[in-house]
């Protein structure tokens, strides 16, 4: 135990407090003195921890002083002992706690850092002081030394007569268990950084995928209209007149801007039509009228053979949009919802885009003519939801009726 001397030569020379020699009640002074003596015993004895003794008034905790401090503590910040304090605030860059984990094999740190601890400080020392109690680590720079970490550990006292507040504890250098987790947390970092650059150039070659897919759809389309004049106009009144029921009939946005980009590849089975039969001016005899039909099934076959999501929607409205929700249509004779959905919403588009179009052998019917004739294919050659959900957006329908009429 140290004796009164050696206490007396500590208080005249390595004392740097305000309690002892400032207006504070007796109680307080010998309360702290006798918390001094006891610390001070227990690093004569080999305490491997730093003790301290904090202090800060209840209204102003964002001036903190020490009334002691351990003796290694201000050769670990290379300081003189009355530069503690301000040492500290200056040098710790980290502080870091662990709340209660979410799950029993999951524990996450709470990091504070240098710019967020300036502003929190008040409200941890409110908080610190309503529990009672503080348990946190810290990463100190020191401006010549190589960085440590103390964990502390501390009984918050409030002095409520003397309005002061103090803390009571022990700091443990933990600098070894500390870097190894630092390290590992940079090494998480670093792996999640990477996945996400992964998944970064993932999506990018995703996208230039899909953009490439679009092309060759486009292109298709286009080669479609090269033999086939009223192709053009047709394949993008389809496309904008499909994404309206699409979008009616409750499927996603994802599926409907299939729907949508996909629609134009319908007829692209024409391609293998002979100009013959393709360009001639009067209406098609039965047997050419047959061979006219062999389009589905070789649109079918143009786009098969792909893993892409948008061929193969592609590929279901080439070879279905000529099917009867009755059954009697072609090339398969498919009825009712055995039909795809995009197949049978595009079926109900190209009838009435054909309808109100002029071709060599007839004249373009008005929109409400070819509207009625939609209606009344319901239940026949068309889904009658689909043809509700028409109906319903005709004057949808009739804007884009009317842009294209004007050209």
């Amino acid at each position: 135990m140290i004796d009164d001397r050696r206490f007396t030569d500590f208080l005249h020379n390595d004392y740097h407090g305000h309690i002892l020699n400032d207006d504070y009640s007796d109680a307080l002074k010998i309360h702290v003195r006798k918390t001094i003596a006891r610390f001070i015993d227990l690093e004569l004895m080999g305490l491997s921890a730093i003790p301290y003794i904090a202090a800060w008034h209840i209204d102003e905790a964002h001036h903190i002083w020490y009334e002691y401090s351990g003796f290694r503590l201000s050769a670990l910040l290379q300081c003189a002992p009355p530069e503690t304090a301000k040492m500290l605030r200056c040098c710790i860059i980290d502080r870091c706690t662990y709340p209660p984990p979410q799950t029993e094999d999951h524990i996450t740190p709470e990091i504070i850092d240098r710019r967020l601890l300036i502003n929190a400080r008040w409200r941890i020392r409110g908080q610190v002081r309503q529990r009672g109690m503080a348990e946190a680590i810290y990463k100190i720079a020191p401006p010549e030394a190589a960085p440590f970490w103390l964990k502390d550990q501390a009984t918050i006292e409030t002095h409520d007569n003397d309005q002061i507040c103090l803390s009571l504890g022990l700091l443990f250098v933990v600098t070894k268990e500390m870097r190894v987790e630092e390290e590992l947390r940079q090494a998480k970092e670093e792996l999640r950084l990477h996945r996400d650059h992964l998944e970064s150039l993932v999506e990018q070659r995703t996208a230039e995928l899909k953009k490439a897919q679009l092309e060759i759809v486009y292109r298709l389309a286009r080669a479609a209209e090269f033999r086939d004049k009223w192709t053009g106009l047709h394949i993008n009144k389809i496309s904008r007149y499909c994404a309206i029921i699409g979008r009616g009939s409750g499927i996603s946005s994802y599926k409907n801007t299939l729907l949508f980009q996909a629609a134009p590849m319908h007829d692209i089975g024409k391609i293998g039509i002979s100009d013959q039969i393709l360009l001639k001016p009067s209406r098609l005899t039965t047997n050419e009228f047959k061979l006219m039909q062999n389009h589905s099934r070789i649109g079918a076959q143009l786009l098969s053979g792909y893993d892409s999501e948008l061929l193969r929607v592609a590929k279901n409205i080439a070879l279905t949009h000529h099917e009867k929700w009755d059954g009697s249509g072609y090339p398969c004779g498919l009825h009712g919802k055995n039909i795809p959905l995009a197949g049978r919403i595009t079926a109900i588009c190209d009838v009435f885009d054909a309808l109100t179009s002029s071709r060599p052998y007839k004249k373009p019917w008005s929109f409400k003519q070819a509207v009625m004739e939609i209606k009344n294919g319901a239940g026949s050659h068309f889904d009658p939801r689909l043809i509700k959900i028409f109906l319903d957006r005709a004057p949808q329908i009739k804007e884009i009726y009317n842009f294209n009429a004007k050209r």
